[in-house]
């Protein structure tokens, strides 16, 4: 028995698919699927009732559901406090954000924060967004700064912030892309579009995109393994790409806005999520009202400045081990 597993059980049980709860626990069905079957044959009796249809809880399921679910609390209410033991004088916050986040915004978000709270050490580490969900399962991570999820119960979240999603066009579609400040995804849906591996939510928006007008992208069969080389190709003409504002190179030539149907533009939406146990400790409880209060002011107002002007990452902030940036 073990923690992965608990959570398995739970995942299912909220979300009542073992395909979502796959996806809600980044891990593959098969894996969730064997995972909870061990744990069945270690408890003694099935947990869950499976037809064509639907999943539901067997009566044994719904009577260990509650205990299993504070195993998990007494889990994370345990690392928390040993690490206040440990370091009694001094609050930490570590941190997980993706590589699609806008940097410069990032510090301009957090040292406001830092400056009231002198004493609380923020640790940042820049991982895909699967090992980033993974280890704040595990206690690892106080806070996960990435792009939008559907909203998982076990979590709290807030906006950071929206930027808009522009159009990069291939080689041969610069010129027509040029003339206009933006362009409809119905202009642009025969593109072939060129993608980063799906570890920083960045394909998984696109594909999302198009899928909300009932469609979806033809994608390029290679994958790029960072924003600038997506825009290389781009100019190179093997297809085209779509990438947040904030990571557009400021002498690109031919980027347009993407408007629905209806008109509106189309952003990507970043937040920030946490375990609802972590309210208990101060120095957390504190960041999570900073979260909520203070950033949205933070955000708009450095919205509202020309772009040229970049923010600065504050250089007092320790950066942990990060992954190429893709």
């Amino acid at each position: 028995m073990n923690l992965s597993q608990l959570r398995f059980v739970m995942a299912v049980a909220s979300t009542d698919s073992f395909t979502s709860a796959a996806s809600e626990c980044c891990v593959t069905q098969p894996t969730l699927s064997s995972g909870i079957a061990q744990l069945e044959d270690e408890l003694g009796a099935r947990l869950f009732a499976r037809t064509t249809r639907k999943v539901t809880l067997t009566p044994f399921g719904e009577h260990l559901l509650p205990y299993m679910s504070e195993v998990v609390k007494a889990h994370t209410l345990l690392a928390s406090q040993a690490n206040a033991y440990l370091r009694p004088a001094q609050g930490l916050i570590r941190i997980g954000m993706s590589p699609l986040l806008d940097a410069s915004l990032l510090g301009l978000m957090i040292e406001p924060f830092r400056r009231a709270h002198p004493t609380v050490d923020i640790v940042l580490r820049e991982l895909n967004m699967t090992d980033l969900y993974q280890m704040l399962d595990r206690g690892l991570l106080d806070y996960v700064f990435g792009v939008a999820e559907a909203r998982k119960k076990r979590w709290q979240t807030t906006v950071l912030y929206e930027e808009p999603l522009l159009f990069i066009p291939s080689g041969t579609g610069s010129r027509m892309a040029s003339r206009h400040e933006s362009v409809t995804l119905k202009a642009i849906s025969n593109e072939t579009y060129l993608m980063v591996p799906d570890t920083c939510g960045l394909s998984r928006v696109t594909r999302a995109l198009f899928r909300r007008h009932k469609g979806a992208p033809k994608e390029y069969s290679g994958k790029a393994m960072s924003y600038h080389v997506l825009e290389d190709w781009a100019a190179l003409d093997m297809g085209a790409a779509i990438l947040p504002k904030s990571k557009v190179s400021e002498n690109r030539l031919g980027v347009c806005r993407i408007e629905d149907r209806a008109g509106k533009e189309a952003r990507i939406t970043f937040e920030a999520m946490w375990y609802k146990d972590k309210a208990c400790v101060p120095h957390l409880q504190a960041f999570e009202r900073h979260l909520r209060t203070v950033v949205p002011h933070i955000v708009q107002g450095a919205m509202e400045q020309p772009r040229k002007a970049k923010y600065r990452v504050p250089s007092r902030s320790r950066t942990g081990s990060s992954t190429p940036r893709a």
